[in-house]
């Protein structure tokens, strides 16, 4: 496996880590009890401004990498894009809602609630797709200078969940994310 996608493997670990700590709050705010709306904002704002901006366009490079090393490899995962469209509207959606619910408008509650819900679903299931569908046909067909254009291309930002964040927004989340971490070591180690 070449360096660049163990990089999006362990990128789609972070990410599943955060939607676990994202679905945890979204339950205590559908409860009406009281969330982090850290978390929460910060889950957003990671959807928002890292996967539809970095994470999404480096695969996207990729895909269009693929179409050139193997059209008929790329056409069987053309349904990328549109997935990548899909969940960023779905984010684009939760964004507007979410600035509404902290404005303090009720009447949204369940909205966000419904909305996230279906981000959840989507990003998990969009997660496996690529792990299942696309991350092995790039693996097969693009080569390791396609790899290192694309690695070199998208070097920037670092992933805010990666390493403790500079960004505030992700302080939170990212806390919340390494407690549930250290919590699953200890019960598999004792």
């Amino acid at each position: 496996m070449t360096q660049p996608l163990h990089s999006l493997i362990e990128e789609h670990g972070r990410i599943r880590r955060m939607l676990g700590r994202f679905e945890a709050q979204l339950a205590l705010f559908e409860k009406a009890e009281a969330p982090d709306y850290e978390i929460l904002g910060g889950s957003i704002a990671y959807c928002s401004e890292y996967l539809d901006c970095w994470h999404h366009a480096k695969e996207d490079a990729l895909l269009e990498l693929l179409r050139r090393r193997d059209p008929g490899k790329a056409a069987r995962c053309a349904e990328l894009e549109d997935q990548h469209k899909g969940l960023a509207e779905l984010t684009r959606e939760l964004v507007e809602i979410f600035d509404a619910v902290q404005r303090g408008a009720l009447l949204v509650r369940q909205n966000l609630v419904h909305r996230a819900n279906a981000l959840l679903a989507a990003y998990r299931a969009h997660l496996e797709w690529e792990e299942t569908h696309f991350f092995p046909a790039a693996e097969a067909a693009l080569t390791a200078a396609d790899w290192q254009a694309v690695s070199a291309r998208f070097a920037a930002p670092d992933d805010p969940l990666a390493a403790n964040p500079v960004d505030k927004r992700y302080s939170a989340l990212f806390r919340a994310i390494a407690d549930a971490a250290a919590a699953e070591a200890a019960c598999a180690g004792g």
